[in-house]
């Protein structure tokens, strides 16, 4: 079965790790920069996941309580998406059909049949972000293809992306044939990865003024 690709808005939005102190460190790094406010319900807090709720004191919260279905319905936390990395099979259960009910996807690291969502191998530069998955079957697959695009991305593509989204604006005030358009901005994107991001604004409104005849 092939997972549907989604890319989500997580900032600001609430995200629950229940289980092992290490494990949650983890999953907790994938949210971060992401900026994803993260509730953490761990029975023991060991130094990594210590250290990373003092550095993000704004995004993390630690509650360090036993991993039980009571607790879990005591915290002050409505999430958008819950990660369960406990290794007990029983409250993971339990978790997963508690947060069915809510209609909250989960993501049971012990089980893909528990599993609404898997986290793909990411690239990520700037805004540019490109999500690879094997839908489980190969997390090997999905490192070699990330390896390939990460050695074949433009360095600066994050900053080319920021650049393009100045000209977007431009083109669309100034060109009104939406082929003449598209056009124009391939043209431009081009330009751009061929000249290093260093194309000048006038060289851009050049091009731009081409496509208007």
């Amino acid at each position: 079965m092939a997972y549907f690709p989604l890319f989500l808005n997580l900032r600001n939005k609430q995200v629950l790790i229940i289980g092992e102190s290490e494990a949650a460190f983890q999953e907790l790094s994938r949210f971060l920069a992401f900026e994803a406010n993260v509730t953490i319900l761990t029975e023991s807090v060991e130094q990594n996941l210590l250290l990373m709720s003092q550095a993000y004191p704004d995004q993390v919260r630690v509650v360090e309580k036993e991993v039980s279905m009571e607790n879990i319905s005591l915290l002050d936390c409505a999430p958008t998406l819950v990660v369960c990395v406990t290794n007990d099979p029983k409250i993971n259960t339990e978790i997963y059909a508690y947060f069915q009910e809510r209609h909250v996807l989960v993501e049971d690291c012990s089980s893909t049949s528990r599993c609404d969502f898997i986290f793909p191998a990411i690239v990520k530069r700037g805004d540019v972000v490109c999500g690879i998955s094997s839908s489980g079957k190969s997390p090997l697959v999905a490192q070699f293809v990330k390896s390939l695009l990460e050695s074949s991305l433009p360095e600066n593509i994050s900053e080319i992306n920021e650049h393009m989204s100045e000209i977007r604006k431009a083109v669309k005030q100034s060109i009104s044939d939406p082929k003449k358009r598209a056009d124009t901005m391939q043209a431009i994107f081009y330009r751009l990865l061929e000249d290093d991001n260093q194309t000048t604004d006038s060289e851009i409104d050049e091009i731009i003024g081409e496509a208007e005849l």
